[in-house]
């Protein structure tokens, strides 16, 4: 028996999930609104087949038994609300809502009805995120000292978010798989050049325990598409580049370490030593992360496979982002998550 999956919003990103849905097996998108017809006109040219209608309509449609909701941030939560109302699964694109007392209350109402909630953060389903998880938690770069991420581009500039909700956000819910743990204290510092009441440029900082820190630099006003993370072990070092299709992950065997060969009555008078060797381009299986996304979300509700980015999961997303927030507006001061 098909899925068949309503999809609210046929905007900018819409039509990617509805290109996704349609590929999976045992997947069908049943029906698409929007409120604006110019969109539902694009979708009708495109996926002549799937037919369109209205919300209410998907809601109290039979045959349809999940909803997925592409539409702008502060719709999340009520849309979400409605479709499990109505005893429907749901995905929701990134992130989750603007506020936790929503995101927790839509969690326990998903459980109370035996629902599942996915929530899209895409990068989770990375072929090369995961071969990076594979090779920290392998050891092979030591213990994790810090992180590093750069997320820019020139635009497109948001209204109802800045740009850590926007960009960090991903950084963020990496920061989090990679490391398997939450942050602790968030430090943020943005600029707003566009808006003066949104921050087009931020530099986040999260730490986790150990006293791991994750730095995160976002920004919409930057002439250069940078998506790349840098992992920092005790043994190696590796960069993980998005954009880099052919080789997504290097590693270099490069550490510095405090040289004990000779004897040293203070550590300033410790001889630093300096590892350069080899490089390492390790091969990478790419993968077309949206749509293995999809096919998790089929999977989740037929009951396959766990549910690996859940309502709880992209809660503590919201809850970080929120103590970024207040960071922002204080004067970038230490904020506990």
């Amino acid at each position: 028996m098909k899925i068949n999956v309503g999809v609210v919003g046929a905007g900018r990103w819409g039509p990617n999930i509805i290109n996704a849905l349609e590929r999976v097996e045992n997947s069908k998108v049943w029906s698409v609104y929007d409120s604006n017809p110019e969109s539902l006109g694009l979708i009708k040219k495109k996926f002549p087949s799937i037919r369109t209608s209205t919300f209410d309509d998907m809601l109290n449609c039979d045959s349809i038994s999940a909803i997925a909701i592409c539409t702008p941030v502060e719709t999340h939560t009520n849309l979400a609300k409605s479709a499990i109302n109505a005893g429907k699964h749901v995905f929701v694109e990134k992130p989750f809502g603007l506020n936790v007392k929503d995101c927790k209350l839509l969690c326990q109402m998903a459980r109370e009805k035996d629902l599942n909630i996915l929530v899209g953060h895409v990068f989770l389903f990375n072929a090369s995120i995961i071969a990076l998880k594979e090779i920290i938690d392998s050891g092979e770069l030591g213990k994790i000292m810090h992180m590093e991420a750069h997320r820019t581009n020139l635009g497109p500039v948001r209204k109802a978010v800045n740009s850590v909700w926007d960009l960090t956000s991903h950084d963020l819910s990496i920061f989090n798989f990679l490391l398997d743990d939450l942050p602790e204290e968030v430090s943020c510092l943005g600029s707003c050049k566009l808006d003066y009441k949104i921050a087009d440029t931020a530099y986040t900082t999260f730490r986790y325990k150990n006293d791991i820190l994750a730095h995160a630099h976002a920004s919409w006003l930057n002439p250069r598409k940078t998506r790349q993370i840098t992992v920092i072990g005790e043994k190696k070092m590796a960069l993980w580049d998005d954009l880099n299709l052919e080789h997504p992950i290097t590693i270099f065997d490069s550490s510095i370490g405090l040289d004990q060969s000779y004897y040293s009555d203070s550590f300033s008078s410790h001889r630093l030593s300096y590892n350069r060797g080899a490089v390492v381009l390790p091969a990478i299986k790419t993968n077309e992360p949206l749509f293995e996304e999809m096919k998790h979300f089929v999977n989740v509700i037929r009951g396959k496979e766990k549910n690996k980015c859940s309502g709880e999961y992209a809660t503590n997303i919201v809850r970080a982002l929120i103590a970024a927030d207040e960071s922002l507006v204080n004067e970038s001061r230490l904020i506990k998550i």
